[in-house]
């Protein structure tokens, strides 16, 4: 947990995570040989989530960082789209660090990132319980929160 005593924690998705969540059946879960992906681990609704921090998110369901210092000409960001659900120890990997103004900025705006991703979470279930449109169906197109169906209790 950080200095403010918020519930989340930046980590790597371990090994055995990608050993059971394999990127042929499950090719929406960001996934590069070699390349580990840190996330944002929260809790929502009895389920943790990692949301994975992204160097190029070119859409609107995420958090985008304003502060970034990396040296990238793309949007930083969380990208909620993309979150999947770590509920055993064994799929949380190593902790993570990233850069002093996106730490700033996540730690300042902690409870704006996971209103927004509990309403993007809660969204997603309605739409697959019973609220189906072009928007909607438009926003959830690549959801990985398609292979988590049994945790949000919509099996």
């Amino acid at each position: 947990m950080n200095k403010n005593n918020k519930q989340y924690k930046l980590n790597y998705l371990s090994p055995a995570f990608y050993k059971r969540y394999s990127p042929d059946k499950y090719p929406e879960i960001e996934n590069k040989e070699n390349r580990p992906y840190m996330v944002l681990l929260l809790k929502v609704d009895e389920n943790t989530f990692a949301i994975p921090f992204r160097t190029n998110v070119k859409h609107n369901n995420c958090y985008k960082f304003k502060t970034s210092t990396r040296s990238t000409d793309s949007i930083t960001g969380l990208d909620y789209s993309k979150a999947v659900i770590v509920n055993e120890d064994g799929y949380i990997g190593e902790a993570a660090r990233i850069n002093d103004a996106e730490y700033t900025e996540l730690d300042t705006n902690y409870h704006i990132i996971i209103k927004r991703f509990t309403t993007y979470v809660r969204g997603y279930i309605k739409y697959v319980n019973k609220t189906r449109n072009e928007y909607q169906a438009l926003k959830y197109k690549y959801t990985t929160l398609q292979y988590f169906h049994k945790e949000l209790g919509v099996e």
